[in-house]
């Protein structure tokens, strides 16, 4: 029974994998503050496509992972 559990599994993971990237990927909101005290904004600052919001990205240096913050800054709108 185990041995046909195995495939099984594997599948539900192919699916699941493309089904949440299927429609142009992961996509999170911006965090409305920083995720922590040792995160550090790192400078980049630019405007979120889909919303014309300036973002900010933040950086943990433990972790090696990134995190998109809103900019306290006034949306800069799209044309």
């Amino acid at each position: 029974m185990s041995a046909c559990l195995l495939p099984l599994l594997l599948l539900a993971a192919v699916i699941l994998v493309w089904l949440v990237f299927r429609n142009g990927g992961y996509k999170r909101e911006p965090l409305s503050r920083p995720p922590g005290p040792d995160w550090t904004f790192t400078g980049e600052r630019f405007a979120d496509p889909g919303t014309g919001e300036m973002v900010e990205v933040w950086y943990s240096a433990r972790s090696g992972e990134r995190a998109y913050v809103q900019a306290a800054s006034a949306p800069i709108r799209k044309k």
